[in-house]
């Protein structure tokens, strides 16, 4: 039977994410227009030494005011001269790179260890959230409708444990929709199109907790280094906890995990090695932007404009902490401490300069672009740390922010509704792939895989058949096994991670890769229990049934001629190479 406590909570109206600053503020901030004030009253009164009369005085300080705070292309001219003026005082200052305090490693009763960072004020944490792909993800414009997302209010519940209260919990979502640039993963990118649809996805929950805040919490279990430790142990593990009861495992990550993903997050760039331009940062061809997102401003769609971008990573960073009560404004039993107050930076990788985005909610932070990446990174950033716009509301409005947690695979085609479906055929939780059809349909599917990073071997007894879509494509991504093989192609063979067998039986031991078989309507069975199997529909070629733990699912693929001709017609292909080029 649910107690008073909880009927009043479920009961209790929620309250929507809304800013804290009053609209005309975030439009025109108090500092930028006291400044353009004095500066207006200063024009007006040096036209009065000069002996003008008071009306063109006054008409000169309108003037100027207006100049300077008028937008032009959304930017005023008062702003556009603040980050000019900023970005050079830190270019002439020498950049101070955060203090990087080696993690370590906090040994369990049980055994294991948790992976910790000082950052002179937090001890940090990391989760790994672990869960497996769903074997068959819909994809609309305005997001997923199907796998595990992010539970944001349990997580934001875990601020509040009852005598640990956590300084702000940090949720990392990183991801592509390509592994690369080249011009195979820009064709299926624009296949794509507005598609949300994140082949990888990592995410990660960073805890940070002050013990300062929490002496009494610290005192009780042992005091010191010891109760510190004890209590973020502690932390940790009911967060973990919480989130096994919502069926994700987490995976607290040790001190060299802490390492790797800081190098994940920056792509193997060393912070100092970045060159800060005004509205990027640099590293050979690599350039990284950062967006502020206003989080009441997003709309219906949530996140899933900033997935459809084409990049070489987005990585989505939101940063929740307990919000303050408002003077005079009291809160029941029921909804203490579920006030939530959260910001959020979003961060753009791609081989090309960076264009303007013009997505919903997203505010450019030209100058600071470096503050903005150690903002997101789980390390000390206290001293550079960027000014906060954070949006307030309750626990249970974070909902509305839909975050996946795992990435959906490659995209297949479109189901009756219309609806994307995409399918993980290749990683850790798909090993045995069978397609019962015709070879179109298995160089459609293995062509995605490349897209999106596989590295294939064929085994075929239909050489020509697959040495058109080799030549075409003319990647290591691809390779066609022979009879002859020399040692080169014999290593490109053992780093495949998928491995196709196309009319000819299944041969060798095949752990870490996944094993695609492709066979005739009428051709026997392969021996081993395949986790997905495509079926083209004898009737329409371009119908797949696709069967798999979750059910049937019935797919009409879709294909571009630029794809088609990748396949085996070779025309456009010079085009779009001439295009690409």
């Amino acid at each position: 039977m649910a107690s008073p406590t909880a009927e009043a909570a479920a009961d209790a109206p929620v309250h929507p994410l809304r800013s804290t600053h009053f609209w005309l503020f975030r439009m025109f901030p108090l500092r930028r227009v006291l400044f353009v004030l004095l500066l207006a009253n200063a024009s007006a009164l040096a036209a009065l030494i000069f002996g003008a009369e008071p009306w063109v005085a006054a008409g000169i300080a309108v003037a100027v005011f207006v100049l300077f705070l008028a937008p032009f292309r959304g930017v005023c001219l008062a702003a556009y001269i603040a980050e000019k003026f900023t970005f050079a005082r830190q270019k002439v200052g020498k950049r101070s790179a955060p203090v990087h305090r080696t993690p370590f490693d906090v040994p369990l009763p049980d055994g294991g260890s948790y992976g910790m960072r000082w950052d002179g004020r937090h001890v940090i944490t990391m989760l790994r959230l672990d869960v497996p792909p769903p074997f068959v993800t819909r994809l609309s414009p305005s997001g997923l409708s199907t796998g595990d997302k992010v539970p944001l209010p349990e997580l934001a519940r875990c601020l509040n444990q009852f005598d640990i209260g956590l300084s702000s919990i940090d949720i990392i979502s990183t991801g592509s929709r390509t592994a690369s640039a080249g011009p195979v993963a820009r064709l299926y990118d624009q296949i794509l199109g507005p598609l949300p649809a994140v082949a990888h996805r990592t995410v990660w929950v960073v805890l940070r907790l002050d013990p300062l805040a929490n002496a009494a919490a610290v005192d009780r279990r042992g005091g010191g280094s010891t109760g510190v430790l004890r209590s973020v142990i502690v932390a940790t593990q009911r967060v973990a906890n919480r989130l096994a009861a919502h069926g994700i495992t987490a995976s607290v990550l040790t001190g060299a995990e802490l390492n790797s993903v800081v190098h994940q997050l920056t792509h193997g760039v060393e912070l100092d090695d970045f060159t800060e331009r005004p509205d990027a940062l640099e590293h050979g061809d690599m350039h990284t932007t950062t967006y502020r997102v206003e989080l009441d401003q997003l709309g219906p769609r949530g996140f899933a404009d900033m997935w459809t971008t084409s990049t070489i990573a987005t990585t989505v960073t939101m940063r929740l902490r307990r919000a303050p009560e408002e003077p005079g404004h009291k809160r029941s039993d029921a909804t203490a401490g579920q006030r939530i107050d959260v910001s959020a930076l979003v961060r753009f990788t791609t081989r090309a300069e960076p264009g303007e985005l013009n997505l919903p909610g997203l505010i450019p932070l030209p100058g600071r672009q470096y503050r903005a990446l150690i903002q997101t990174l789980p390390i000390d950033s206290a001293e550079l740390a960027l000014p906060e716009e954070s949006v307030i509301g309750d626990a249970d409005a974070l909902t509305e922010l839909t975050t996946p947690i795992a990435g959906c695979g490659q995209l297949v085609g479109a189901d009756e509704s219309g609806q994307g479906v995409a399918v993980p055929l290749i990683g850790p939780h798909v090993r045995r792939v069978d397609i019962v059809g015709g070879v179109l349909v298995a160089k459609q599917v293995i062509l995605r895989a490349i897209a999106i990073g596989s590295t294939v071997v064929v085994h075929t007894s239909r050489h020509e058949e697959w040495r058109k879509m080799v030549d075409y494509v003319g990647s290591p991504g691809l390779t066609l096994a022979t009879w002859s093989a020399g040692s080169q192609q014999a290593n490109s063979h053992r780093s495949a991670n998928v491995v196709v067998y196309d009319g000819v039986p299944v041969t060798g031991h095949h752990s870490d890769t996944t094993v695609v078989t492709v066979r005739g309507p009428g051709a026997g069975p392969t021996g081993f229990e395949p986790d997905i199997t495509l079926v083209e529909d004898a009737t329409e070629p371009n119908v797949v049934t696709v069967l798999s733990a979750s059910g049937k699912t019935v797919v009409r693929m879709v294909a571009t001629p630029f794809e088609i001709s990748y396949l085996g017609v070779p025309e456009p292909v010079r085009a779009l190479q001439d295009m690409s080029a």
